[in-house]
């Protein structure tokens, strides 16, 4: 019998990690799918083998500097386009590239709307590298080549500096293979998973073997393809893969290894070997490594050689059961921290071993591997599926009703064969005390809340409603007839139009405004695209929570963000790949009436029907805050979802 590295029991034969701590581990500080993680004795070895480093950062990277290793070779060989530059890198046409402490600080902007033309000539223009390579910046992206890549900078600026040494280096091959382990590409097949845990992604070769023209060849047909290619249209958009072609890497030492291994595309059961954790970032032209430090994990520079990044971006890009890319793993878990750290608190270790002694323990409770999730049959027959993962209002779980045990309720499965599909989760929100406990405890005590759901449901109203909602009754046909008819009446009078819309915009759109106004500086929002029964506009700093509806809206949110002192993060957002993200970097005027009144203006024409009749008496503008309150407490029932 196997034990469990997790909770300590049997693993039944799943690489030494149970199927119950296989849905938890992911979640847990760190993020890392148990199959990443590295153990002890491995971190122990590796800390000899490096010359036993201690764990201050400058000593970790000069141990695998001095590291006798082939990763980097292919940086430093010599290609037949070298001979065509001169020595000092020009090509007779353009300067060597050089960027100073004002075309950093426009970098780090992200913005061109205040820059000198006579500046933003230069950097379009570019200059060439020590090897050739032509890198230039115009609109706030690179290009090498002529190609589109995320370039860091800062580092890039004090390798070019020491002068000696670099004409060897393959820049363009070492860029974009920075590049491409920097993309942070999601997972198609896991995108609309709640147990994503938003530290592991898909490895870059993988996202490169959909090529265009051999995808349909690759993928087979039928609604398997269908589904998948849906899915990998969804993230192909948003531009993660854009120019992930083989033939620029074909000569790197990692594409070598992927060709020799001979490995195929994954199937369903052994595609997570595609899965890579998060390793490489750029932040302000920074190249960072994301490790475990004694207070957490944390992003930390890499020291600014050619030699190092080469070493870490080849382990990083190497097959994931290359023993090259299990220690790059190694080094993040355990050479930036006290080996006597464990990646699994002693905490969450006995809340695993709590939590899998009730599973097993009870029969309403079991395992739903395909879904990641634990499933619950309350005390009132009701059935719930438990998920890690974030929920409503912060919440480190997703609950979902299931139907009732009689069978009467509709219970839809999905294309993965998971029940209750089409169904929102239940707003539930983890009270102070749950919120203290580990997640595994945490989970542990809303499965048995659910479970003992008749008792729970007097101070859980969703759980309430939800038992009402799929609980058969045995009233005779008038009687149900009545019933329906009142409760479709309710539904008519709830959903009028014309009350929705007052309701909306001299309510929940003023209440918008006095949370803008309120929050702290440094505080930050996410606006995303309109995702059906979700809010798409979150305060990170607070609970409140709201949906915006068309293009008019939107506009309008945009002049409130804009007076009140939001400006975007486009840095937070390329680091995130969010549509939007906000930062409150100043509190406006004190004086708001213009600003209201223009807001205002856009969303007036949508309180009047028909171009002539008004829903409301007063103008719009009467409704919102017109003297600027400055940062303080919210008033009571802005923290929460406000639509």
């Amino acid at each position: 019998m196997a034990e469990c590295k997790g909770c300590g029991g049997d693993s039944q034969g799943r690489d030494e990690w149970c199927p119950i701590c296989q849905i938890v581990t992911p979640h847990l500080d760190g993020g890392q799918m148990p199959w990443m993680i590295q153990s002890r004795e491995d971190g122990e070895e590796l800390r000899r083998k490096l010359g036993s480093p201690d764990c201050r950062p400058a000593r970790v990277w000069r141990a695998i500097r001095v590291l006798e290793s082939d990763a980097a070779d292919w940086v430093f060989s010599s290609g037949p386009r070298r001979n065509e530059y001169r020595a000092d890198g020009h090509d007779g046409q353009h300067p060597a590239w050089e960027i100073d402490d004002l075309d950093v600080e426009l970098m780090d902007k992200s913005s061109i709307h205040d820059a000198e033309p006579s500046r933003l000539r230069k950097l379009q223009r570019g200059g060439v590298l020590p090897d050739g390579s032509h890198l230039s910046w115009a609109n706030g992206s690179f290009y090498i080549d002529g190609h589109p890549c995320r370039i860091p900078y800062r580092g890039l600026r004090k390798l070019l500096n020491r002068r000696r040494g670099l004409e060897a280096v393959d820049w363009k091959a070492l860029l974009l293979s920075v590049d491409a382990i920097c993309r942070q590409i999601p997972v198609p097949w896991r995108m609309n998973e709640v147990a994503d845990n938003g530290n592991t992604w898909l490895h870059p070769v993988e996202a490169m073997r959909y090529d265009r023209e051999n995808r349909g060849a690759e993928m087979g047909g039928g609604f398997a393809r269908a589904m998948h290619m849906r899915h990998f249209w969804r993230w192909a958009r948003r531009g993660w893969a854009d120019g992930l072609m083989e033939r620029y890497f074909s000569e790197t030492e990692w594409m070598k290894r992927w060709k020799s291994t001979d490995e195929s595309r994954p199937n369903q059961q052994n595609r997570n070997r595609m899965l890579v954790p998060s390793t490489l970032s750029m932040k302000r032209g920074r190249l960072q490594l994301r490790v475990r430090r004694p207070s957490g994990w944390r992003k930390l520079e890499i020291e600014s050689n050619p030699l190092v990044w080469a070493k870490i971006v080849t382990w990083a890009l190497s097959p994931t059961r290359h023993e090259d890319h299990r220690m790059l793993m190694c080094i993040q878990q355990w050479l930036f921290t006290d080996t006597h750290v464990q990646l699994l608190s002693e905490e969450n270790r006995k809340g695993m071993e709590g939590l899998r002694a009730t599973i097993e323990s009870d029969d309403d409770i079991r395992l739903n591997q395909r879904a990641h999730a634990m499933e619950v049959t309350g005390s009132s027959g009701a059935m719930y599926r438990v998920q890690p993962g974030q929920g409503a209002h912060g919440s480190r779980m997703v609950v979902t009703g299931l139907g009732h045990v009689s069978g009467e309720q509709m219970r839809r499965r999905d294309r993965m064969g998971r029940y209750g599909a089409g169904r929102q989760p239940l707003c539930i929100v983890e009270s102070p005390q749950l919120r203290r406990l580990c997640l595994p405890d945490a989970l542990r005590s809303t499965i048995m809340a659910l479970k003992n759901d008749l008792i729970s449901q007097d101070h859980i109203d969703t759980v309430k409603a939800y038992i009402r909602e799929v609980t058969p009754t045995n009233r005779d046909a008038a009687a149900m007839d009545t019933v329906r008819h009142a409760q479709e009446l309710r539904h008519r009078l709830r959903h009028n139009q014309a009350d929705v819309a007052v309701r909306r915009f001299t309510d929940s759109f003023p209440r918008l405004w006095s949370v803008l106004l309120r929050r702290p500086l440094g505080d930050r929002l996410t606006l995303t695209a309109r995702d059906a029964g979700v809010p798409n506009m979150r305060f990170e700093g607070c609970n409140t929570e709201f949906t915006t509806r068309g293009v008019v809206e939107r506009r309008a949110v945009y002049r409130m963000l804009e007076a009140s002192g939001w400006v975007r993060d486009l840095e937070e957002e390329r680091e995130r790949g969010l549509l939007r993200v906000y930062i409150r970097l100043g509190t406006g005027i004190q004086r708001l009436g213009a600003q209201v009144e223009e807001f205002a203006g856009i969303l007036e024409p949508m309180t009047i029907v028909n171009d002539r009749v008004r829903l409301i008496a007063n103008p719009l503008w009467t409704y919102f805050e017109r003297m600027n309150p400055g940062i303080g407490e919210l008033l009571p029932g802005h923290d929460e979802r406000i639509d």
